[in-house]
């Protein structure tokens, strides 16, 4: 079963994300097009893995959440990483309580590794996948001043999730198989 961690989204940043998405569209040649549904920061993508390490990566994600709120963030920018002829994967970048967001990641990350799935070798750089193998019909600095307006959009994130990634005809779907919600921390 292929798997990873991700930050799951309210229902209000996906409808401000797919409107950011379809400005992109609109001044798009082409491009794959996240799903309204599978909008998510990646904490570590676990690949194929045997559905009895569930009860184990279950566990170290128990012992891990526990020990952080919500994590607040906001929109912050257009970005992409580059293939050879296109847009490899065009995301948003995120600003806010990146501290948390990090330190989440390096737990995620070791608690994994426990596990014995390999550490990741790139730097952790949290972003929202907008679209794949992207071709604009504009310069890239036009579209980032078209969705200028729609960053800086506050957003707090409140439960991570393991998921079930497969493609069901022709679509790639997610299907949380575990939800954990940060606890509230109260600050009096």
């Amino acid at each position: 079963m292929r798997s990873f961690i991700a930050l799951e989204f309210e229902d209000e940043l996906k409808e401000n994300l797919i409107n950011i998405q379809n400005k992109v569209r609109d001044n798009s040649i082409k491009g794959t097009w996240t799903h309204k549904d599978n909008f998510h920061i990646t904490l570590k993508f676990l690949g194929e893995i045997d559905e009895n390490l569930i009860i184990e990566i279950d566990e170290a994600v128990e012992k891990i959440y526990k020990n952080y709120s919500p994590i607040k963030l906001t929109l912050s920018s257009l970005g992409y990483f580059k293939g050879e002829r296109d847009l490899r994967v065009l995301w948003i970048g995120i600003k806010g309580e990146l501290d948390k967001l990090n330190a989440l990641y390096e737990e995620i990350e070791n608690g994994m590794y426990s596990l014995g799935f390999e550490k990741e070798n790139r730097a952790f750089k949290p972003h929202i996948t907008l679209g794949r193998r992207v071709v604009l019909n504009k310069n890239f600095s036009e579209i980032k001043d078209i969705i200028s307006g729609d960053l800086n959009y506050d957003f707090t994130l409140k439960k991570i999730t393991l998921m079930k990634s497969e493609e069901i005809m022709k679509k790639r779907v997610y299907t949380p198989i575990k939800t954990y919600n940060f606890k509230k921390i109260d600050h009096r």
